[in-house]
């Protein structure tokens, strides 16, 4: 299968194209005390509950959309008692919520998320910011989403939620230093090697396409391989985009990831980039990794400009 035709599978995941050719990149690996085994999520059934510091989950529904293949959507009552906090988290697809008791204090670490009020229009709020949740708002949570949450109120917060998620990942997925596993952190400058993009609109103002960078990193003194295959699918500059991202390190190990993430056009012409990533698998030394991590970038010029990246990625098995 040529390049160009493998690119344009993608389309599945809303996409941008950041990456590049070989430029100067530095990577640390730090590992954490424990490393987390691998575990398996088992399919979710309706009645299902589950309770853990504080916050209660029940199942209400499970559907598997014929128009969204490889998710799941899941419809859930969640009830969060007073004091409890929820850690820094994502999830891998798309949850839409509606408060129908208490008021939930609401921290986006990373990404943006939509809210709407009762009788307001709907307003992108975009982290490090705290909002407050009270009955009738309505929260719209994408998968470059990193937030994390508490009650600090003396009654229960209910939700009503559903989520479109990735086949066979956990309701919620933990980040943060705090998160069980091997750390891997890689930064890099990255350029294009290779791009398709159209524009169209009336005022030429969405652009949609791929794009293939790839760039040599370090890890542990040897040379690694970073190449990332996404699409873009941006209006006026800003977007979701969707990536696969490949390491290859020195002993020929592999490990894969997929990111799905947002891009949001600065003022003054720079774009931000926001994205939470997955692990696929892996081959040698990574045959049987597992985890998740978020990743960070941004560029000063248009598409296909050189990109200032950071992955940071949690890994186990």
């Amino acid at each position: 299968m040529s390049r160009r035709l493998l690119a344009l599978t993608l389309t599945a995941l809303a996409g941008i194209v950041l990456f590049a050719a070989p430029l100067a990149a530095q990577t640390t690996t730090t590992p954490a005390t424990t490393t987390a085994p691998t575990t398996t999520v088992a399919a979710p059934k309706t009645g299902d509950k589950s309770s853990a510091n504080g916050v209660t989950r029940t199942i209400l529904g499970v559907a598997e959309p014929q128009n969204a293949p490889g998710q799941t959507m899941l419809l859930q009552d969640v009830r969060i008692a007073p004091g409890a906090k929820l850690p820094s988290h994502f999830h891998q697809g798309t949850q839409l919520a509606r408060v129908m008791k208490g008021t939930l204090t609401y921290t986006l670490d990373q990404g943006t998320a939509i809210v709407t009020k009762p009788g307001a229009a709907p307003e992108a709020i975009t982290g490090p910011k705290t909002i407050s949740l009270t009955p009738g708002d309505v929260l719209v949570e994408n998968a470059a989403l990193l937030h994390h949450a508490e009650n600090q109120g003396k009654t229960a917060v209910v939700l009503n939620l559903t989520a479109l998620l990735q086949t066979g990942a956990p309701l919620a997925t933990p980040a943060g230093a705090g998160t069980a596993g091997t750390q891997l952190t890689v930064t890099a400058d990255l350029q294009s090697q290779s791009k398709l993009t159209h524009t169209v609109g009336a005022s030429s103002e969405k652009t949609y396409g791929w794009n293939d960078l790839v760039g040599t990193a370090t890890v542990d003194g040897q040379p690694v391989a970073v190449d990332l295959q996404g699409t873009v699918d941006y209006t006026k500059g800003s977007g979701p985009f969707g990536e696969f991202v490949t390491f290859t390190f020195a002993d020929g190990s592999v490990l894969a990831t997929r990111m799905q993430g947002a891009a949001t056009a600065n003022a003054d012409g720079s774009t931000a980039f926001a994205a939470t990533m997955s692990v696929i698998g892996g081959t040698g030394t990574y045959a049987n990794a597992a985890g998740s991590g978020v990743f960070t970038g941004s560029r000063t010029g248009e598409l296909g400009a050189p990109v200032q990246v950071k992955f940071a990625l949690t890994l186990a098995g």
